[in-house]
């Protein structure tokens, strides 16, 4: 067995190939990181998976192919901020002073029941330490930072979902064939992780990163 350190743009399947194993073998060496419909977690760049060279020799690989001493891969920061916001949900009667503070980090006054998923997206970003983008407007998200390959994290934009929306806009946790799994805030008016059809992604480069 030798580690392998996730670069950009790397899936199951390509890291398999690259240094000739089968899928199966893929999995055995990784356990958990795919279920029985060889549906996997969503890669990030710097998680540590394990492989087996052809031969034990030593396959070329991106740099780095090993971990820097000391390192340790983890998630995008805001992930950790959002994961922890699950369960914020919506109050009937009255507002929910959490999601007040989510509408306001991008200038928006209203109650709990305005749209608020991007901006659960621009708090989550902010509180983590990076730049936000200051809309409301889930569809504005879709030109926010710089264009990636689905990593885990990446902010994921939608069409919309109903007549005048604007889409919906969150963080991607996992992706299935059919379906990307989104951490966002104002789904079933509350914070969760839940399923989106990939037909509903928004056209062009929807998969966004912070710059």
């Amino acid at each position: 067995m030798a580690a392998y350190v996730i670069q950009p743009g790397d899936t199951p399947m390509g890291i398999a190939r690259k240094f000739g194993m089968s899928f199966d073998q893929f999995k055995a060496a990784n356990p958990g990181l795919c279920d029985a419909n060889n549906n996997c977690r969503v890669l990030f760049p710097g998680q540590i998976l394990q492989v087996i060279p052809p031969n034990g020799a030593p396959q070329p690989a991106p740099t780095p192919a090993q971990p820097a001493a000391g390192f340790v891969p983890q998630a995008p920061p805001w992930m950790e901020v959002a994961l922890r916001e699950q369960g914020v949900a919506e109050w009937n009667p009255g507002d929910n002073p959490r999601i007040i503070e989510y509408l306001a980090s991008v200038g928006v006054r209203g109650g709990d029941e305005t749209s608020w998923c991007a901006a659960f997206v621009n708090w989550s970003l902010r509180r983590a330490g990076f730049r936000g983008h200051g809309t409301g407007l889930a569809g504005q998200w879709i030109g926010f930072g710089r264009a990636v390959a689905p990593t885990y994290g990446c902010i994921v934009v939608t069409q919309p979902l109903s007549a005048g929306a604007s889409g919906h806009v969150g963080f991607l946790h996992a992706m299935d064939q059919k379906n990307v799994w989104l951490l966002s805030g104002n789904s079933a008016n509350r914070v969760r992780i839940s399923a989106y059809s990939r037909g509903k992604l928004a056209a062009g480069q929807c998969f966004r990163w912070p710059v």
